[in-house]
């Protein structure tokens, strides 16, 4: 029982494995598809929550989105602390325990909370996230973790409206944050047995300039992956299945491009996105070749952010990538909610 309270070991038989590395990258992707689904799934889920409630729905994204963003880097500097390993299984507990709270929420009000408690736990689990990844595989294979990392995020994006626009139809909107309980169990067990020990001294060393391109491309990539999830499902007037594959397209290209696209650069992204835009081509093929641009952009900022920081301070730095994620995920649901509002 020693691993409710320390840092336990992998067993001796994964830790020799020449692939153990990747089954940390594996465990990681978990809280990553986690942590993205339960932001995009509520998508779907607005019109019907806002109807049960009687109140605005923004808030319930803006809350997680506010309290996920606060404490990613008090987190991140807790994990380089105290183990990010630890922290990490502790960041599932919660959030499973959350999201149990969210199904049987009583009130808005109990509801909101409920998602306070989640982004608690998501920060937990973000805030460790990028940390895991560069600290467990060679600086040669950096920028592939990190794609994987990020595809996992994206698909989790991209299920998130199909698996919101389903579950809503057919179980509820209770059905939404009830997947996650599963998910969270599986992950507190993989993380047990596969993660390694990972508490290190910190280092007294400050974040560089450098850093500060890389957050801007982060915060900017995800605002604009996550604006159009949030307003297309108030736009279309198609049935819950069919905005749910639309709305799909966009993470399904980033996943694609952060996981087999490593060699180009950030400029080729920008254009590949920028010329999406303008293509005369239909609305789902834009979808999915704008995510390929974003899908190069964002492992290309995150490697560029996270190679300033020595490896002692991962924690904090993968924090201030994820503040930028979150930041431009609050942004995007910001931008799209007032354009929500000025629809006739």
């Amino acid at each position: 029982m020693n691993w409710f309270v320390t840092e336990s070991p992998r067993p001796a038989w994964i830790a020799r494995r020449s692939y153990a590395p990747w089954l940390v990258i594996a465990t990681v992707c978990f809280g990553a598809f986690m942590g993205q689904l339960d932001a995009s799934i509520v998508t779907l889920a607005f019109p019907a929550m806002s109807q049960h409630f009687q109140s605005d729905p923004e808030w319930i994204s803006l809350s997680y989105l506010i309290t996920l963003v606060a404490l990613l880097v008090p987190m991140g500097r807790i994990a380089d602390r105290l183990g990010r390993k630890i922290v990490y299984i502790y960041g599932f507990a919660v959030f499973t325990g959350a999201s149990i709270a969210c199904v049987y929420a009583p009130s808005f009000d109990a509801l909101i909370a409920a998602r306070v408690a989640q982004a608690t736990g998501a920060a937990m689990l973000q805030a460790n996230s990028v940390a895991l990844v560069i600290t467990a595989v060679a600086p040669e294979s950096r920028r592939k973790a990190l794609g994987i990392q990020a595809a996992a995020q994206a698909t989790g994006l991209a299920a998130g409206p199909l698996l919101g626009g389903y579950l809503t139809e057919h179980h509820g909107w209770q059905a939404v944050f009830a997947i996650n309980v599963p998910i969270g169990v599986v992950a507190m067990i993989a993380g047990h047995y596969l993660l390694p020990r990972t508490k290190t001294k910190p280092e007294k060393a400050k974040p560089t300039w450098r850093v500060l391109p890389g957050l801007a491309g982060v915060l900017l990539t995800y605002a604009a992956l996550f604006a159009p999830m949030t307003l297309l499902p108030f736009t279309m007037k198609q049935p819950l299945a069919h905005i749910g594959l639309t709305t799909a397209a966009l993470p399904l290209g980033f996943a694609v491009a952060a996981t087999m696209l490593h060699k180009p650069g950030i400029k080729i992204g920008a254009l590949i996105t920028a010329t999406a835009l303008i293509m005369p081509v239909p609305q789902v093929l834009q979808l999915v070749l704008a995510g390929v641009g974003l899908g190069i952009i964002a492992p290309a900022c995150t490697k560029r952010v996270m190679s300033a920081l020595p490896e002692a301070s991962a924690g904090v730095g993968s924090g201030l990538v994820n503040v930028a994620r979150g930041l431009g995920t609050a942004l995007g649901v910001a931008v799209a909610t007032a354009l929500i509002h000025t629809l006739p």
